[in-house]
């Protein structure tokens, strides 16, 4: 039985719901009015209430800004280390190369530093950066705390550190060490966006299956915004009352690394026969085996698998009927050039800006790009080529 055999047309469902004020997660004999009043549990990406039926519209629609119009001027003579968490991951190596692509766009020199998923690794790739010289180090997909004295000698060392997709030392009650950490939207702190990117993947989850879903939750342990992205799931699948977590699986860098986590999945997968859901925090795994391990356990066809940042890769899954059905889709290049932005505005003595890199959901009938094309909701490149005057 394929997906599109099990899972009516997003068009479908969502006139259903509007012509009958489907509301709820489970069944109910309220009146309609008064079940679309109490199943409300929900918000929307604006923090507006909203029917449970309604959540695969909320999920579709996310929450995306737009990149910042105020001029400033790219200082010249600048040398950029950007420090990448793992060249072998997309997740990682794909805002790595934005990062040099937009510090080359304003003549500047970059150099890149691949941290291996190993928090060894990034730390020696900053000290690197310090012995030479460098006057700006854009981590990415790197928290502070993770590496928190080599930070530390950074800021020692006069070095502008700009973050790229982490969270800064005064997330965990430590003293700021970065000039900045990117500023995705407005009015939202880091943890606030991947508390988004959480809840939006549960907002499609429980859309896609009719308020039934029962869930495999991976959760990725090493970073601090992993168990922020979980935590934003798990409040989210809890307003649904017919939803269940079945199984959480906790995925470390060394599971990557080592190559043991396709096993560790298809056993979580084994282990739980009633699962008919799949979040992924970090699409970069799906390619990377998991996507291959769905196929191979027989049930690609009853299950929903969504999965958190990715990027072309995710969507050629998507399109394939690979493994993967979803994403939380996020314009991967548009946050390197937004670390770029920001890192200029702070070298001239500006305040930081909102980027407007945002999320909203992807799946094969909604969002998806044409073949072979990443996520670009805008274009973004000549956005910030004509705020910078270049």
């Amino acid at each position: 039985m394929t997906r599109s055999m099990r899972r009516p047309g997003v068009i479908a469902v969502l006139t259903l719901v509007a012509t009958i004020g489907l509301t709820g997660c489970g069944s109910s004999d309220e009146d309609p009015a008064d079940s679309a009043s109490s199943a409300s549990q929900s918000t929307s990406a604006a923090g507006d209430p909203v029917a449970m039926g309604d959540l695969l519209a909320v999920a579709y629609e996310g929450q995306m800004g737009t990149p910042p119009t105020t001029a400033t001027t790219p200082p010249e003579d600048v040398d950029l280390w950007v420090v990448s968490c793992g060249e072998q991951i997309p997740s990682c190596s794909t805002p790595t190369a934005a990062v040099q692509e937009a510090a080359q766009a304003v003549g500047w020199d970059v150099r890149l530093c691949d941290g291996q998923l190993n928090p060894n690794g990034w730390g020696d790739c900053v000290r690197q950066a310090i012995s030479a010289d460098a006057d700006v180090v854009v981590p990415v997909g790197i928290d502070c705390a993770s590496v928190q004295q080599p930070f530390q000698e950074a800021k020692d060392a006069g070095v502008t550190v700009v973050g790229g997709g982490g969270a800064d030392c005064d997330e965990v009650g430590g003293q700021p060490l970065w000039a900045s950490e990117r500023i995705q939207l407005e009015g939202m702190g880091v943890r606030d966006v991947f508390e988004l990117q959480g809840k939006l993947a549960a907002d499609w989850l429980i859309g896609t299956t009719d308020g039934q879903a029962k869930v495999l939750h991976l959760v990725f342990t090493d970073p601090l915004w992993g168990p922020w992205l979980a935590e934003g799931f798990e409040q989210e699948m809890a307003t649904c009352e017919g939803c269940e977590i079945v199984g959480t699986l906790e995925v470390a860098n060394n599971d990557v690394m080592t190559g043991a986590l396709p096993q560790k999945f298809s056993t979580a997968l084994l282990q739980s026969p009633e699962v008919d859901s799949v979040f992924v925090p970090l699409g970069g795994w799906m390619p990377a085996g998991l996507a291959q391990a769905v196929v191979s356990s027989g049930r690609s066809a009853d299950l929903d698998v969504i999965s958190g940042l990715g990027n072309v890769a995710n969507m050629e899954l998507i399109r394939s009927d690979g493994g993967q059905d979803a994403i939380v889709g996020y314009p991967t290049q548009w946050g390197g050039w937004g670390s770029v932005d920001t890192a200029i505005r702070v070298l001239n003595g500006e305040e930081p800006v909102a980027q407007g890199d945002g999320f909203q959901v992807i799946d094969a009938e909604s969002g998806l790009p044409p073949q072979g094309q990443d996520f670009e909701p805008v274009d973004f490149r000549a956005a910030y080529r004509e705020a910078w005057g270049v």
